[in-house]
């Protein structure tokens, strides 16, 4: 049977065959053509592909760890802070005890000094007196005094002490301590202790006494709040050897301590006088 083929119908057939051929073409090559994408997860992941802030929605892409040498810290060697150093400075030059070391000499008392004005320029504490890291157990490691004069003078010492509105109790509690004869006892370190609760300050030196017993020399003092940087100190008793003496209110004498350092380690305190002490936390 004879087919007549029109004009128009071989040219629908022409244009069936090219496009069957592209789409042919397009199958054997898929990686020459960016495949069609549809759908919001579509889109979402397109957007990832070519933008780092995008979140990628699949746990199974690669994921790469760049080491670099440089972003490597060594915590050990990590250098000091400024504050740290200047510790370290002090702490070189104070004696291990104040109870068995014998005296500062003067250069030594001289460098000590200096790098007390350091440390309190770096203080970071504010109102300090506030601050919860005044309390707790401290070791007094230095406690400065005023020069000798050229000649000597009876009444130097009583003049100081009322100028300087009494010792520290940790030094009357020294003072206690010594006065005991040396070679029937031994002196432990000198503890003073800061709590929340009234007598807020205890200052105490265990003593071994000769045969092997132990006693303590105390001393308790009131501790009153008069401003962001000032305190109040008031003795109220002292033992000794297990005999305690309450200091009658009429000879109870007070002087005023002004903290001008604190941190977790060291407290910088200074009296009225401006003779500064340092205590370092046990």
């Amino acid at each position: 049977m004879n087919m007549i083929i029109t004009k128009h119908q071989l040219t629908a057939i022409g244009a069936l065959l090219t496009g069957a051929a592209t789409v042919s073409a397009f199958n054997a090559n898929p990686t020459t053509c960016a495949p069609r994408l549809t759908g919001p997860a579509s889109s979402a992941r397109f957007m990832a592909d070519f933008d780092d802030s995008f979140p990628s929605d699949s746990s199974e892409d690669p994921h790469f760890t760049v080491e670099s040498e440089d972003a490597t810290i060594d915590v050990e060697n990590k250098p000091p802070t400024a504050s740290e150093s200047v510790v370290s400075s002090i702490m070189d030059y104070l004696p291990s005890s104040l109870t068995s070391s014998g005296e500062i000499s003067a250069d030594d008392r001289a460098m000590i000094n200096e790098a007390i004005l350091k440390l309190e320029a770096l203080n970071p504490t504010e109102d300090p007196v506030y601050s919860s890291l005044i309390n707790g157990v401290w070791t007094l490691r230095y406690a400065g005094g005023y020069s000798q004069p050229k000649i000597p003078s009876p009444t130097r010492d009583l003049a100081l002490f009322l100028y300087s509105g009494g010792y520290s109790p940790g030094l009357f509690a020294l003072g206690l301590a010594q006065k005991l004869p040396a070679q029937l006892v031994e002196l432990g370190d000198l503890e003073i202790s800061i709590s929340r609760s009234q007598p807020r300050i205890e200052a105490k030196i265990d003593v071994k006494l000769f045969g092997g017993s132990e006693e303590t020399v105390e001393v308790k003092a009131r501790l009153e709040v008069d401003s962001g940087l000032r305190f109040t100190e008031t003795y109220e008793s002292a033992s000794v050897l297990g005999q305690t003496v309450d200091i009658p209110e009429a000879l109870q004498y007070s002087r005023d301590l002004y903290v001008s350092y604190v941190d977790e380690d060291i407290l910088v305190v200074r009296d009225g006088a401006g003779v500064p002490e340092i205590l370092v936390r046990k």
